[in-house]
């Protein structure tokens, strides 16, 4: 019997391990893993997982249960250490063959040892697939240790080569449906489980609604040419394509999205928005291949920059930004709707990302644990990959970047609307203040019914001090680095 091993790859389309195994003519089953590393919990005393993930992960195996079920493939799932589980279901049924696919985590390489391992005392194979990105790693026009220090580096590289992502696989066979009564039960604890689950998500999980959004968002709605213009909008659903949640986990295949992409600009439009939307898939490529070339250091303090920055460890500072009492509006909005919907525009996740280390000094990876707890379209690469970038210990880090959370506010929400959808307490305060109320004089705070320091706090840091400050620890961190290496 073959097995088809589930990891971030959710789905029935675009899944060759899937296709491969319903056409070698054995019955076919499929196993799902929650393994007990995201039951965790971080050095900072909040879960690895929090329960808005958790929601969108079992929404996202219900619906993929009905999928695979309609292809007569009954899917099966444990809690535990997943190479022990497997090894379990070896024990229960007779498999003979493992597929899945392949991911660049450190976690992920390290767990697929394993169950390597583990199978082949049963005298059984694991083989695995590439798949979770646009382009195969062999299909670069370089190799893994050459993949460039910089996203334009590795931009111009693909775009000069004129490399096209390969084919999605075919369409998964049917086969004669194959009873296993642990199937049934599977579905049943799913749902059990989904109805405890009491948490809110910003859409729901599953195939099924990842291409019904990709669906709308290109073709029904056509939100996909303006893309470009609205993408850094901090309110408005359709401001960005949301796809994430769905790519994150494998409900969504990044080479449907892209094949629809052109599909669209064949029989509709191609202008600028749609290139940026190619453009930034690119990058989740990219750090996709970042972390397989770079591995252990992606997690790293120092980065793959290896820069000995002191990073503060301020338990009290990072409580602050998680729970949105900073004192800047910009920031507490965009963490408190983090908080409630387990999702963050872009423009919000550099904001806060860059306020985090570049204004109060802490370091970065608690911040990128804190993303990784709480967003529902979370994903290692991206996620570590974006939180070194803003840092400066990641890719492109030439120049220190920093964020003015005040001027970033009013440039992309000069009204205030999301500010005060989050922030309540500052409902009545005027835009020329809604992203510094601490500039308010006492009489303009007493109309605006607000008192700073218990409606709402004082900033933490001043924001151009705190900012020179880092500028100056990344620079003598940089000599530091830089005379060892001589």
């Amino acid at each position: 019997m073959e097995f088809v091993w589930l990891r971030n790859d959710l789905r029935i389309h675009d899944h060759q391990p899937l296709v491969d195994a319903l056409a070698s003519g054995t019955p076919v089953m499929a196993g799902y893993v929650f393994d007990r590393k995201h039951d965790s919990v971080t050095e900072n005393g909040f879960p690895r997982m929090d329960k808005k993930r958790r929601r969108f992960l079992i929404e996202s195996l219900l619906d993929l249960h009905q999928q695979l079920g309609r292809l007569g493939v009954p899917l099966v799932t444990a809690h535990g250490d997943t190479a022990r589980e497997i090894r379990n279901w070896f024990q229960q049924y007779p498999l003979s063959h493992v597929r899945a696919f392949s991911y660049p985590g450190v976690e992920e390489i390290e767990e697929a040892q394993a169950v390597e391992e583990a199978v082949r005392q049963f005298g059984s194979t694991l083989t695995l697939y590439e798949g979770e990105t646009l382009f195969h790693e062999t299909d670069l026009p370089f190799t893994q240790e050459e993949v460039p220090g910089s996203f334009s580096a590795y931009r111009k590289k693909i775009e000069k080569s004129r490399l096209l992502p390969r084919q999605e696989a075919g369409e998964p066979q049917e086969q004669t449906p194959l009873y296993l009564e642990d199937h049934a039960e599977t579905g049943e604890e799913l749902m059990k489980q989904f109805r405890t689950m009491n948490a809110s998500t910003l859409v729901s999980g599953g195939e099924k609604e990842g291409l019904k959004r990709l669906n709308d968002y290109f073709f029904l709605t056509r939100h996909v040419l303006h893309y470009k213009e609205r993408r850094n909008g901090l309110f408005e659903f359709d401001d960005s394509s949301k796809l994430s949640p769905w790519l994150a986990n494998g409900s969504l295949s990044p080479r449907r999205v892209y094949w629809e992409l052109k599909r669209f600009e064949r029989v509709v439009e191609a202008n600028k928005s749609t290139y940026w939307l190619f453009f930034e898939l690119l990058w989740r490529d990219y750090f996709h291949m970042l972390l397989r070339k770079e591995k252990h250091a992606f997690f790293k303090k120092s980065g793959i920059q290896k820069l000995p920055v002191v990073w503060k460890q301020d338990a009290g500072l990072f409580e602050a930004w998680c729970t949105g009492k900073t004192g800047y509006p910009l920031v507490d909005a965009s963490m408190r709707q983090l908080k409630a919907t387990g999702y963050m525009s872009n423009r919000g996740r550099q904001n806060t990302a860059a306020f985090l280390t570049k204004n109060l000094g802490i370091d970065w990876r608690w911040g990128a644990a804190w993303f990784e707890s709480q967003l529902i379209d979370y994903d290692a690469a991206s996620n570590y990959g974006n939180w070194q970038y803003v840092a400066g210990v990641g890719t492109d880090a030439t120049t220190f970047r920093i964020f003015d959370v005040v001027k970033q506010g009013r440039l992309f929400d000069p009204d205030g609307v999301f500010v005060r959808h989050w922030l309540p307490e500052l409902q009545f305060v005027p835009n020329e203040y809604i992203y510094a109320p601490y500039e308010m004089e006492e009489l303009a705070l007493i109309e605006a019914a607000l008192q700073l320091g218990s409606d709402y706090p004082y900033p933490l840091v001043p924001l151009e001090h705190s900012a020179e400050e880092r500028r100056a620890e990344h620079e003598e961190a940089r000599k530091i680095r830089d005379s060892s290496s001589n």
